[in-house]
C-alpha cells in the first residue's frame, strides 16, 4: 500500500519550481477546432482576463506543447467485461501519448492509493492496468476532493498542466454510505423521504460540488455502465455537476462499444487543454469569477472558483 507522497516527490524531476508570490489561479481553458488550427497556439500576450470587470494580469499561458501531468484514479468494481474494454482502451491511449505528458496510477478504493508514481515511461503504467483488480466497493464520491487537491499540489509546486481522469463503473447502491434515502411513512404523501428519494445524494453532490470549486485541477470522468432507475440517474447527473465545477468533462457509456471512444474523448480533451495562471488582487473576494478572452479566437472556460 502506497502513499501520496511520492507523486509530490515527482514533480521535482518533471519541471522547475514555480517561484512567483503573488497570488494566483490556474484557469482550465480550451481553443475550439476551428480557432485552434487558424490561429495558432495561445500565448500570454493574447489572453485578456477580468476579474469583477476589472483588468487582472495573465502570467503564464502553458499549452498542448507543454507538460501535462494526467492522474488516472481508476474506480472499477463490478463488470469484468466493461472493465476489460476500459482497461484495453486505456493502455492503448497511455501507450500512444507524446513524451511530455507523465501519466500516475491511482485506486480509488479504501482510500486513494498510488499505483504508479507519475512517470513519463508507458509500460509500468499500462502493466499495472491490466492486472488491477475489479473488486470492492466504488470510492469516487470518497476520493474526488483529495484527487483533486493532489493536482492542485502539483499546479502549485510545477510548471507543467494537470488533469485527472476517473475512470468508474459505480453505481451509487455500491457504496459504504446508504444513499437510498428509504421511505418513513409510506402512507403519507406529505413523507419527503417518500417525495424524494434521491435527496441524499443530491446533498452529498451539493457539498462535493462546494469543496471542488475551490480547487483548481480539472477532473474528467468517464463512466462504463450508464443506468436508468431514479436513484443512479440523480448520482449521474451529480457527478456532471462535479466535473463540470472543476472545468472537467464527463461522459456516460451505454454500451461496450461507446467506452472506447469515450476514454478516447477524454484523452484528446485533456492533452488539448490550455492552464492559464492569472494573477488575483491582493483584497480578491472569497469567491471571483475570471473571464478570459483573446482577439480572433473562441475561448472555453472555467470562470468561477472559491479560496
Amino acid at each position: 500500500m502506497r502513499t501520496l507522497l511520492p507523486v509530490l516527490l515527482a514533480i521535482s524531476l518533471l519541471a522547475a519550481q514555480d517561484v512567483s508570490g503573488a497570488e494566483s489561479v490556474r484557469v482550465s481553458a480550451w481553443l475550439n477546432q476551428e480557432t485552434a488550427e487558424s490561429a495558432g497556439p495561445l500565448r500570454a500576450e493574447e489572453v485578456a482576463a477580468s476579474l469583477a470587470g476589472e483588468t487582472a494580469p495573465v502570467r503564464k499561458v502553458l499549452g498542448p506543447r507543454d507538460g501535462l501531468m494526467l492522474l488516472l484514479v481508476t474506480d472499477v468494481v463490478g463488470d469484468l467485461m466493461l472493465a476489460g474494454k476500459a482497461k484495453q482502451a486505456l493502455a492503448e491511449r497511455i501507450e500512444g501519448l507524446p513524451d511530455n505528458v507523465w501519466v500516475g496510477l491511482l485506486r480509488a478504493q479504501d482510500g486513494l492509493k498510488v499505483k504508479v508514481d507519475p512517470t513519463p515511461e508507458r509500460k509500468p503504467v499500462t502493466d499495472a492496468i491490466r492486472t488491477l483488480p475489479v473488486s470492492g466497493r466504488a470510492g469516487l464520491l470518497e476520493t474526488i476532493v483529495t484527487a483533486a487537491g493532489l493536482g492542485d499540489a502539483v499546479l502549485a509546486r510545477a510548471g507543467v498542466r494537470v488533469a485527472v481522469l476517473y475512470v468508474t463503473d459505480s453505481d451509487v447502491r455500491n457504496y459504504r454510505e446508504d444513499f437510498s434515502n428509504p421511505v418513513i411513512n409510506g402512507s403519507d404523501y406529505r413523507d419527503m423521504s417518500r417525495r424524494f428519494p434521491d435527496a441524499l445524494i443530491r446533498d452529498r453532490i451539493s457539498k462535493l460540488e462546494t469543496a471542488l470549486v475551490a480547487h483548481q485541477t480539472p477532473v474528467f470522468i468517464v463512466h462504463l455502465a450508464y443506468r436508468s432507475e431514479r436513484l443512479n440517474e440523480a448520482y449521474q447527473t451529480g457527478l456532471m455537476r462535479l466535473a463540470a465545477a472543476t472545468g472537467g468533462t464527463s461522459a456516460f457509456c451505454r454500451s461496450q462499444i461507446e467506452i472506447p471512444e469515450a476514454i478516447a474523448a477524454a484523452f484528446e480533451t485533456i492533452s488539448s487543454h490550455y492552464s492559464i495562471e492569472v494573477s488575483l488582487p491582493e483584497a480578491a473576494p472569497r469567491s471571483v469569477e475570471i473571464t478570459l478572452s483573446s482577439p480572433g479566437r473562441s475561448l472555453t472556460h472555467r470562470n468561477r472558483f472559491t479560496k
